[in-house]
């Protein structure tokens, strides 16, 4: 006759607690750039950093977007007046207008003076790690910043450089545009 074997009860164990490592404060006083593998926290863009040259409208709505899907945006603004929108259609005196406020929640801002040695160090820094840099100014202006395709790639080969512009290849391509001139030139204002 066989012998049943006995049942045996599995042991309870304990697993032990991995310790985290201490964060490290950089030195040079920028945030550290994310740990996080994209994606983990269950939004699309966790872990990728953007570099925000945008003001006014149609640059503020795309890095909003991407902020929303968890990226960390950070918003590069001029010292002393910053994005014009701050100070536009303000409701409440003392605070950034409602109309800046809902294109650039969720995003961190920094001022920087780019024409100074030291602003210029920090702003390589950024483009260093940083992911993506957007830009919505006139057609030549990151070029005259001294921010060309040749230095972004040259400090970053990785970054991808985005730029929003009202009119693509063409005749009016050089040209500023804002708003009510692309509602014009698109059509849309004819509905309206």
């Amino acid at each position: 006759m066989a012998k049943k074997a006995k049942k045996s009860k599995p042991k309870a164990v304990k697993a032990k607690k991995a310790k985290k490592p201490a964060a490290k404060k950089k030195s040079n006083g920028l945030p550290s750039p994310s740990k996080k593998p994209f994606g983990q926290a269950g939004l699309a863009l966790d872990g990728v950093r953007i570099l925000d040259f945008t003001h006014v409208q149609s640059g503020p709505t795309c890095t909003q977007l991407l902020a929303w899907f968890g990226a960390d945006v950070i918003k590069v603004e001029r010292p002393g007046v910053g994005d014009i929108t701050r100070g536009q259609l303000v409701d409440v005196k003392g605070a950034d207008s409602l109309y800046f406020t809902m294109l650039n929640h969720n995003k961190r801002s920094i001022t920087i003076d780019s024409k100074h040695k030291k602003g210029r160090e920090i702003l390589d820094r950024l483009i260093k790690e940083c992911d993506v840099l957007v830009e919505n100014f006139a057609p030549g202006a990151l070029d005259r910043m001294g921010l060309t395709w040749e230095h972004i790639h040259k400090l970053n080969p990785r970054m991808i450089v985005a730029s929003v512009k009202g009119f693509g290849p063409g005749p009016y391509e050089d040209c500023k545009v804002y708003e009510n001139v692309a509602q014009c030139t698109g059509g849309s204002a004819s509905t309206t």
